[in-house]
């Protein structure tokens, strides 16, 4: 749409108007059908038009659309953290609900930070995080994160207190012929190295994503990573956040991404995106018990002093309670397994210029095998969308493409994405190959 009033994420682009979905496509109206590859950005697990939520969203807004937390809850919020908490096999105690991943990793950030004040431990100041991660687009999940283009403008304005490591990436980062055990000890080395240089009395907690999202293009922790790093914070009082908001919610074919990977809970976890799959906007923060009574006992002396105007918002939460229970009544996580194997399988099989697929569930990453002067993806994600598939474009750390389908994708549909995905990675190579042969001229 060229003559938008609206502020785009990019300036000078046009982009085409999206005007009704069904299952695994988007219709435009130029009648386009494009079939949602990433779920937009992991965000859409139910695929678009279905009548669970749908139906959620039009009764809760006909019985009550708002009542601020600040004077009552609501039903919607209640059963939505009933139902999350009997998901995690104990691990967490209560559950906080917010409208965007940015809102749930901040919130986990300050509720960390209270965490160790109730506990009488004021200098714990200090986060260490990871190079390339993502943790959200405010200031605080800037400063935590580790993005650099998203960073660049913004440094001066960043808070000091986040710390950063190196990324958990055994595929690309491990030297030749490293164990993926002598590359995780290295790596918790480095966190020890960080806990010592900032006094492990000023640290606060080690934030992280179980699966890294788009900056590094799903990457899961390596092998015996998160169980090492949880005994790390347990050894220097500091807590272990997880932030699931891409990789979570049955992403990768487990509830919980680190379900998948050791089964190490965290203390505090932020989750979004395929919490509400689009249907609302919608975030939330898990605690375990632990955190939780601590703020809990000394809230007389100490009160947590944070809300939102939508905080647990009755149609978000109704919305996001259907979008949970559809995905557990219809066993749409043991699909996303089986589709992730097909996925993950054909990509390899069929894509040229492959170095690397990776990823779990539903949550994958082809990885082209090009020199930093001849990348690729950006092109092939473009040509994928005028072919009729979205794919995500992971950032400029990797030449890579991500994909993150609906739950309800089925094989023809996995084919047909697949399909698109080759045509256009030829498509691009051919175009650079007669480009270069014009050029040689």
């Amino acid at each position: 749409m060229s003559d938008s009033s609206v502020f785009q994420r990019s300036f000078g682009r046009s982009y085409p108007v999206a005007v009704s979905g069904a299952g695994v496509y988007i219709h435009t109206t130029s009648g386009q059908k494009v079939l949602d590859g990433s779920s937009g950005a992991a965000v859409s697990s139910l695929g678009h038009g279905h009548p669970a939520p749908i139906q959620a969203i039009v009764e809760q807004a006909q019985s009550m659309a708002f009542a601020h937390t600040s004077f009552f809850t609501n039903y919607p919020t209640e059963k939505l953290a009933s139902l999350l908490l009997q998901q995690s096999n104990g691990a967490f105690a209560k559950a906080l609900f917010l409208s965007s991943g940015s809102e749930a990793f901040e919130s986990s950030v300050k509720l960390a930070r209270q965490y160790h004040i109730c506990n009488n431990q004021p200098r714990r100041i200090n986060f260490i995080s990871r190079k390339y991660s993502y943790h959200g687009n405010t200031l605080g999940a800037l400063s935590a994160g580790y993005n650099p283009p998203r960073r660049q403008n913004f440094e001066p304005i960043l808070s000091p207190v986040f710390h950063h490591v190196s990324p958990c990436f055994y595929s690309r980062d491990a030297r030749d012929g490293e164990t993926e055990d002598a590359y995780v000890s290295c790596l918790i080395q480095e966190f020890e190295e960080a806990f010592s240089r900032l006094d492990p009395t000023t640290v606060a907690a080690v934030v992280l994503e179980p699966v890294s999202g788009a900056t590094l293009g799903s990457a899961p922790a390596a092998k015996g990573y998160l169980p090492r790093l949880r005994s790390i914070c347990d050894k220097h009082g500091a807590l272990l956040i997880y932030d699931e908001v891409m990789c979570g919610m049955g992403r990768v074919g487990t509830f919980h991404a680190w379900q998948a990977l050791g089964n190490v809970a965290p203390d505090i976890q932020a989750i979004g995106k395929g919490l509400g799959a689009g249907y609302q906007p919608i975030s939330g923060v898990l605690l375990a018990r632990n955190v939780y009574k601590t703020l809990q006992d000394a809230a007389g002396d100490h009160p947590f002093i944070s809300g939102h105007t939508y905080q647990g918002h009755a149609i978000a939460s109704a919305a996001a309670l259907a979008v949970q229970q559809t995905i557990i009544d219809d066993e749409l996580i043991p699909n996303v397994r089986r589709m992730g194997e097909l996925l993950s399988k054909q990509l390899q099989e069929l894509t040229p210029r492959l170095k690397e697929v990776r990823g779990l569930g539903l949550f994958r990453t082809v990885d082209f095998l090009t020199s930093p002067d001849h990348r690729i993806a950006s092109k092939v994600a473009a040509t994928c969308l005028e072919q009729g598939a979205a794919v995500y474009l992971c950032s400029a750390a990797v030449d890579a493409v991500m994909f993150a389908p609906p739950f309800i994708i089925n094989e023809t549909e996995v084919h047909e994405l697949v399909q698109i995905f080759v045509t256009s990675v030829k498509q691009v190579l051919e175009e650079a190959e007669l480009g270069a042969s014009r050029a040689n001229l």
